[in-house]
């Protein structure tokens, strides 16, 4: 198990490399009319561990898993990822992923 840990951890660390040598600039433009921005994409990864944090949390609490669905589209829009800096964005999945 601790092989696997190490692994995901390596390739968070890789991707988040990756991610920052993305120009401020390509991170805000969508790759099509409609869709999201590299910022907002992030940014749904980001909602995505944090709802998956609360899930592990509470899985071990509890026998009786009842999970809230969220609205992906809705909650990057009020959170304003495309308004973000883009390292700040980068850092934060980072941190969430590494803490999972």
């Amino acid at each position: 198990m601790e092989d696997v840990i190490e692994d995901f951890r390596q390739t968070v660390e890789d991707a988040a490399g990756r991610l920052l040598a993305i120009s401020e600039e390509e991170a805000s433009a969508p790759r099509a009319e409609g869709k999201w921005s590299p910022k907002e994409i992030v940014g749904h990864l980001i909602d995505s561990a944090s709802n998956n944090h609360q899930r592990f949390v509470r899985a071990q609490f509890t026998d009786h898993l009842v999970f809230p669905a969220y609205e992906q589209e809705a909650w990057v829009r009020a959170q304003g990822y495309k308004d973000e800096p883009w390292p700040l964005l980068v850092e934060l999945w980072r941190s969430f992923n590494l803490h999972l």
